[in-house]
Order: structure tokens, then sequence, then C-alpha cells
């Protein structure tokens, strides 16, 4: 469902920076490893061969608020991505994706898995934006967009409610990325996903070389 169609005077320029649960935090949360051994909660599992990081990211289900009532069921969906050639340019170091579109789950939160990825390979961005809480239907604020860009071995969870864009795969060496995909829905178009485009849209730079972000 499109709630509304931005129109903005040029394409604003917005850099990717790496992504941490910290930065992170104000959109949801983030399943990184690599950082949350240092800072949450953790135990010896498995007999001692394994270590278990507690409650690393949220899940959320608050469709008891939806209007149509229509009973919800948490499902795991996977989303095959391709990188969007049609939309990267490419520059001496830096690249630029160009990002025409974000959308939101009103009432659930959404977790995406990479899957098969290189741990220390820079592998998708994510684009989210802060809520207007000015606008009657709470619309994106177009002048508060972030973007990061992830590792393969980082997961993260849009908060319900969260715009955000569709996952961008950036790694053009491979045929597809798949995502294991975990969000509650009920099947009611415009209470599962509704979206706003952007006209024409940001440019988000980002670099492949792990050595500059």
């Amino acid at each position: 469902m499109v709630l509304k169609t931005f129109k903005l005077d040029r394409k604003q320029h917005i850099s990717a920076t790496a992504l941490t649960p910290e930065a992170f935090a104000p959109y949801g949360g983030v399943i990184s490893a690599d950082h949350q051994l240092q800072n949450v909660q953790k135990s010896e599992a498995n007999y001692g061969t394994a270590i278990k990081l507690h409650k690393v990211a949220p899940i959320v289900n608050n469709f008891h608020n939806s209007t149509s009532g229509t009973k919800e069921t948490a499902n795991w969906n996977i989303f095959r991505c391709t990188a969007p050639k049609h939309l990267i340019k490419h520059g001496g170091s830096k690249s630029v994706y160009l990002s025409k579109v974000l959308e939101r789950h009103p009432f659930s939160t959404q977790t995406f898995v990479p899957m098969g990825q290189d741990k220390s390979k820079l592998s998708y961005l994510v684009i989210v934006a802060k809520t207007n809480e000015s606008t009657s239907q709470k619309l994106p604020d177009p002048s508060q967009i972030k973007a990061f860009i992830c590792k393969g071995n980082q997961s993260i969870t849009y908060g319900a409610g969260i715009w955000h864009a569709p996952m961008v795969v950036i790694d053009e060496t491979i045929t597809h990325l798949d995502f294991a995909v975990l969000i509650h829905e009920n099947g009611v178009a415009e209470e599962d996903c509704q979206e706003c485009y952007f006209d024409p849209g940001y440019n988000i730079e980002y670099t492949l070389e792990s050595s500059k972000l």
C-alpha cells in the first residue's frame, strides 16, 4: 500500500557507515556476535562447546492493534536477493546506490538473516528513516535518512513501524544472496506493509573497502 510520493528538490547524498548494534539501536536490533560478545549477557551452553548470547534483538507483535482484527501468524520467509545493478554506479573507490522507496511493517518487527555469505565480506546495505511524528499517517521524515553497510555475518531486525528500504545486495560477485526472514503477517496488505516513494530519490554512497569504514 503506497501512502505518499515525496517530491524532492534534488537527489540527496548519504554516506553509508559501518553497522553496529549501538548505531542501529534507534531503528531496531543487530545480531552480530563479534560485537555482542563484549557487552551482552552470555552463558556457557551445549556442555561447554557453545556460548549463548542472550536477547540480542527484539521480536515484537502488535497485531492486536490492527484495525481489521485478522489473525496473524509468525512466518519464516526466504528472500533471494540480487544486486540492483541498474541502480548502482561505480566511480573510483566509491559506489552509489539510488534509493527510491521506503516501507514499513506497522505491527511487526522484521529480521533478516543472510545465509551462505563470507563473514567478513561487505554484502548489503540497510537504509532506514525516522518517522515524522507530526504527520497524521506517521510518514517518514525525508531529512532523517540513514544508511549502514553490513557484513555477511551480521543480521538486522527492523523495529515495528520503522521505515526502511528493501534489502540492497552490493556484492556483485555473487548471483544472489539468500536471507531468512522472520515476521508476523496477517495477509491484509495495508496492515502487513506500507510504502512511500521518493522522486528523484537518494544517492547512498558506500565503499567495499573495509579499511575505509
